[in-house]
């Protein structure tokens, strides 16, 4: 799954309040510029393939992992890059043309300023072993490793339990309990309530993602995306953008345990 080992942060704490890259691509080298006309891609994908957990490969810099997910239309995908630092958040749209377009977030509490761009970026897939690379997200080329094929359907339950992430040197503590149907409860100590579902998604190990985050401050945000739970049902993970793609959100969580008697 994406979430790192180490790092939980609350949900309040890691919001971009600006986009910070947004990434238009072409597939088969760079578009034009103004007044020029764009290349044709040479290359054609179904990006239903790319679907999966991926990491980045062996002594690739950043070190990300993606979750792809096929779009409902089935002729687009959906790709969720985090860094396992926490410190950036890209998300992209697959096509079949092999052009991809999204935003890219800074993860930081302190970030209020973003700044817009233009970059290029291009996927090929190889089968053996399971490949994916990006140009255009970084300064280099991306490969990533698929870990997970992702292919099997969700189950509910595994999402149904009190979840915790605590950052800040244990300053910061955000609890959320996802009841049987997916709905989510929750608040932190910086004075915000959570309200929202996870669904369980019928064909792929993962969750759709609605939240709404209420804080003191008489602000509600609402954030869409994608939630997935790790193989012993202990981490949850939750990426998500609000729907002008303004803000970007990356939630590490932890089961909490029950309380002894």
């Amino acid at each position: 799954m994406m979430t790192p080992q180490t790092r939980r942060f609350p949900l309040r704490t890691v919001l971009t309040i600006a986009t910070v890259a947004t990434l238009a691509a072409c597939g088969g080298g760079g578009g034009g510029g103004d007044g020029g006309s764009p290349s044709t891609p040479t290359t054609t994908i179904d990006p239903t393939q790319f679907k999966g957990r991926w990491a980045t490969a062996a002594a690739v810099t950043p070190v990300m992992t993606a979750v792809v997910l096929p779009d409902a239309s089935g002729t687009t995908a959906s790709a969720w890059l985090l860094a396992n630092d926490a410190s950036r958040l890209v998300k992209l749209v697959l096509f079949s043309d092999s052009s991809a377009n999204g935003t890219s977030y800074t993860l930081a509490p302190t970030n209020t300023d973003g700044q817009s761009v233009l970059g290029t970026v291009t996927g090929t897939l190889t089968s053996s072993p399971k490949r994916m690379s990006l140009t255009g997200v970084s300064s280099a080329a991306l490969a990533f490793d698929q870990s997970d094929a992702l292919a099997k359907a969700a189950e509910q339950a595994d999402a149904a339990k009190t979840w915790e992430s605590i950052a800040g040197g244990n300053a910061r503590t955000t609890t959320w309990t996802v009841a049987s149907d997916g709905a989510i409860s929750g608040s932190s100590t910086t004075g915000c309530s959570f309200t929202g579902k996870l669904t369980a998604m019928s064909s792929s190990n993962a969750f759709s993602a609605q939240i709404a985050e209420s804080c003191s401050d008489g602000v509600t945000t609402n954030f869409s995306g994608i939630a997935t739970v790790d193989a012993p049902k202990t981490r949850l993970t939750v990426t998500a953008i609000t729907a002008d793609t303004k803000k970007g959100v990356a939630i590490f969580f932890g089961a909490k345990a029950a309380a002894t008697q």
